[in-house]
C-alpha cells in the first residue's frame, strides 16, 4: 500500500454535515483505495451518510415508503436524503442484515454432537407451536407476484399465563419469534426449522404445527418434527371450504344454508367430521355433472386431512385450532409495508426490505447494528 496524500470528505451526520480530511492509501496492484479513518467512522467508500443516518433511513423504509422515508428524515433529523438514497440504503441495509441472518440460522441447523453443543434456546418452550403461511405482493409489470412465507413461534405456555393475565378474551401471545422469505419453500423451509430450534424444539415436551393446508407444510412437518407432533389444520379455512360447497351445490336458500353451515361447524369443532363426510357422499351419489365433481374435490380434501381436523382433541389438549397468530404476520410484517397504496415492488428488493422488518418484529434491530 502507498500513500495518496490527504483527501478532503463531506458526509452528512446525525449532527449535521461534517467535513473533514483523511490520509488515503492506494494498492499498488489492484490499484484499490482505502482510508483508515473512513472505516473507524463507519463510512465505506463513496457513501455520503453516516453510520446512525444509515440507521434511521433503514428504519423509515422499513415502516414506510420510500418517498415517505425520505420526508421522514427532513422531519425528524432536519437532514435531506432523496427517495432514491433511502431505497439504495435500504436495500444496501436489508442485504447485509439478510446475510446475517442466514448465517445465524446456518448455526442453529450445524450438526451437533460432544464437539458442539446445541446453541441455548432463546425460550425453552414445555410446549411448542410452529404456524406459517403466505402473503401475496405485487409485483411490477413484467414480474410475477410474489409470495411471501411466513412462520411463527411461541411458547403454549406463555400464551395461557399470558390469557390468565389479562382474564377473559382472546388469547394473548407473549414472546414470539418470527421467520419470512421471498424466495421459495425450498429456501424457508431451513429458516422455519432453525426458528423451532431458537424456540427450544430439541426441549420441548410437546410440538403443535398450524396450517392452513398446502402440501409442503405437512411435508415439511412430518419431515422435521417429532412423531407426535399435532398437526393442526386451521379450523376457519376448513369452515371456509365446507361454506363454498354449500354455497355451490346445495340448492337452498340463504337461511337454509346459514343453518345447514352452522351445523357443520358444530360437528366439525366436535370433531364430527365423519358425520359430515356421509352427508357429502350421500349427494355425491345422487348429483351429476359439475356439482359431482364439486362434491369429488371436496370429498378428498376432508379425507386427506382427517387426522388434522380431530378439533375436540386439540382443543382439550390446550391447542390452537386457529392460525390467527400467523394471519396477523401475513398482515403485520409483511403486508402493512409491502401493500401500500399504489406500491408494485421488484421481486429482488422484497427480501432486502422485508429483512428490516423481521428484525424489528424479532425484537433484534439494535443487536443488528451492533453485528453490521
Amino acid at each position: 500500500m502507498r500513500s495518496c496524500g490527504d483527501r478532503p470528505r463531506r458526509i452528512r451526520t446525525l449532527a449535521g454535515p461534517v467535513a473533514y480530511r483523511r490520509r488515503v492509501f492506494e494498492c499498488s496492484g489492484c490499484r484499490a483505495s482505502t482510508a483508515p479513518l473512513d472505516a473507524e467512522m463507519g463510512v465505506a467508500s463513496g457513501q455520503k451518510l453516516s453510520r446512525g443516518v444509515e440507521r434511521k433511513v433503514a428504519w423509515s423504509v422499513a415502516h414506510h415508503s420510500f418517498s415517505a422515508a425520505a420526508a421522514d428524515m427532513v422531519e425528524m433529523t432536519g437532514i435531506e436524503v432523496s427517495p432514491a438514497e433511502c431505497q439504495r440504503v435500504a436495500l444496501e441495509v436489508g442485504r447485509r442484515l439478510e446475510e446475517e441472518q442466514r448465517r445465524r440460522d446456518a448455526e442453529r441447523l450445524a450438526p451437533v454432537g460432544p464437539e458442539a453443543p446445541a446453541p441455548e434456546p432463546e425460550v425453552a418452550a414445555e410446549r411448542l407451536v410452529l404456524m406459517a403461511d403466505a402473503a401475496c405482493v405485487l409485483t411490477v409489470a413484467g414480474e410475477e407476484h410474489k409470495s411471501v412465507l411466513c412462520g411463527r413461534a411461541f411458547a403454549l405456555e406463555d400464551r395461557a399465563r399470558k390469557q390468565k393475565d389479562r382474564g377473559a378474551g382472546r388469547p394473548f401471545i407473549g414472546l414470539s419469534r418470527h421467520a419470512a422469505d421471498a424466495q421459495s419453500w425450498e429456501t424457508f423451509a431451513p429458516r422455519l426449522k432453525a426458528l423451532a430450534w431458537r424456540m427450544g424444539l430439541r426441549r420441548a415436551r410437546r410440538v403443535a404445527f398450524v396450517g392452513d393446508g398446502a402440501a409442503p407444510q405437512w411435508r415439511w412437518a412430518e419431515e422435521n418434527l417429532p412423531a407426535d407432533a399435532a398437526l393442526i389444520q386451521d379450523f376457519w379455512h376448513v369452515v371456509e371450504h365446507l361454506a363454498g360447497v354449500a354455497r355451490e351445490v346445495f340448492d337452498e336458500n340463504e337461511a337454509a344454508m346459514a343453518e345447514r353451515l352452522e351445523r357443520w361447524k358444530t360437528l366439525l369443532r366436535a370433531s364430527g367430521l365423519e358425520e359430515i363426510l356421509e352427508e357429502l357422499r350421500a349427494e355425491h351419489r345422487r348429483r351429476r355433472g359439475a356439482k359431482r365433481q364439486r362434491l369429488e374435490k371436496e370429498i378428498a380434501y376432508l379425507e386427506r386431512g382427517r387426522a388434522r381436523m380431530d378439533y375436540a382433541r386439540f382443543e382439550a389438549e390446550g391447542w390452537p385450532i386457529g392460525s390467527g397468530a400467523i394471519e396477523a404476520d401475513c398482515k403485520h410484517l409483511v403486508k402493512e409495508r409491502f401493500d401500500l397504496t399504489g406500491a408494485r415492488w421488484r421481486r429482488a428488493n422484497i427480501q432486502p426490505v422485508l429483512a428490516l422488518r423481521t428484525a424489528i418484529f424479532n425484537q433484534e434491530w439494535e443487536t443488528a447494528w451492533r453485528r453490521n
